[in-house]
């Protein structure tokens, strides 16, 4: 498995497919680019080995991977110019067959755009003529920087037209399954770590500091295509001094716009370090409620959130939105409704405090389509299925 950075997006998901090969009986490691000063996150699991390839320059980095990766299969983790560009190197190299993973789309994730209406960002301008002068400059520097930067956004679409020279491709959602084709391979989790029954979640609470509140929980990193603000504002709506919106971990990515939510919210949100993967069933069994709010924007529908997953593992109701495949994976064990939507997000939590019987049941539910459908189990069958072909 090459992942892309050993810090950043994509390691949840190269440990997954790592430890779903695993369960099939095959063997299986991560390789990945880790620049100086930065420690890998999340922790990997136990028993999967990880190996760090540090490098300063991309052509020094790009040689120290391709002599890195060696395997029979090379499964890349994104088409990205660290996991993509060396593992098709490789695979040519060694002459192995070269599988590439795409859970996201990666040109509509580096494009996001800028919130503000055209009209704001005009009246901005003529209120702060210097400041606007100096953000100009600041972005042509950028601009000149992403040019000779290979992971810049400018060379998104380069990497996508790159899959054509895969073996096979995987993709996490349908939604990506329309536009790059390939093996339909969703988020997987292990339904024997990720076990409600394992747990107190009083104690959870009380170990996090929570005790005595009621826990909405986003374990993720905070962006605007996420919700998050469309569910603060459904609590300002429930106006229950309990009620709590916990944003766990995350990456430096969104702390922007975690700390731009929390200067609005200071009284309903919380925010909690990062946690190492094998912490994160004790963190979710905390949750009372865990809220995956996408808007319905290209990102969003294109993305299968990892902590869906998880709370469907553990067992939680969950309050969700029909974007992308959300609605397919949830089925009738969720609260599915409407995007950008505080006041169905409302409605839908205040069921769920009200009626703490059927909360459960769904959670039960959703356990159970987890356990069937997205387990390490269910994901290996199909890895396993693939691996053959090759």
């Amino acid at each position: 498995m090459v992942a892309p950075r050993l810090s950043r997006g994509g390691t949840t998901r190269a440990y997954a497919i790592a430890q779903a090969l695993l369960r099939a009986g095959h063997a299986a490691r991560v390789v990945g680019y880790l620049p100086d000063g930065e420690t890998v996150y999340p922790v990997p699991p136990s028993g999967l080995e990880v190996v760090a390839v540090r490098g300063r320059g991309y052509a020094t980095l790009l040689h120290r991977l391709v002599r890195t990766i060696d395997a029979d299969v090379i499964y890349a983790i994104k088409p990205r110019a660290t996991s993509i560009t060396p593992a098709l190197i490789a695979a040519r190299w060694r002459r192995r067959k070269l599988v590439v993973d795409v859970d996201d789309w990666e040109f509509a994730l580096r494009v996001e755009p800028d919130r503000r209406s055209a009209g704001a960002r005009a009246a901005r301008a003529r209120r702060h003529p210097v400041r606007t002068a100096r953000a100009l400059a600041r972005s042509a520097r950028l601009t000149l920087r992403g040019i000779v930067d290979p992971e810049s956004r400018y060379y998104a679409r380069h990497y996508e037209r790159l899959l054509a020279r895969a073996d096979a491709v995987t993709v996490s959602t349908r939604v990506l399954q329309g536009r790059f084709g390939g093996v339909h391979l969703p988020s997987c989790r292990d339904t024997d770590w990720f076990d409600p029954a394992r747990f107190d979640p009083d104690a959870e609470r009380a170990r996090l500091g929570l005790g005595g509140k009621t826990v909405l929980m986003f374990p993720g990193t905070a962006r605007w295509h996420k919700g998050l603000e469309d569910t603060l504002e459904a609590m300002d709506r429930l106006d229950r001094d309990d009620l709590r919106l916990v944003v766990v971990g995350g990456r430096a990515v969104g702390d922007a716009v975690a700390g731009a939510l929390a200067a609005r919210w200071p009284h309903w949100l919380v925010r909690l370090g990062r946690f190492a993967d094998a912490e994160m069933p004790r963190v979710v069994a905390a949750a009372h409620v865990v809220v995956v709010p996408q808007r319905d924007e290209p990102i969003a529908r294109a993305q299968l959130p990892i902590k869906l997953t998880d709370a469907m593992a553990m067992a939680k109701p969950i309050v969700t939105t029909r974007v992308g495949d959300i609605p397919e994976v949830v089925g009738e064990a969720a609260w599915v409704v409407d995007p950008s939507s505080p006041a169905a997000i409302a409605a839908a939590l205040a069921e769920i405090l009200a009626d703490p019987a059927e909360a459960a049941r769904r959670g039960a539910r959703a356990r159970e389509r987890c356990v069937t459908h997205y387990s390490l189990e269910a994901v290996a069958a199909v890895l396993d299925g693939l691996l053959s072909e090759l």
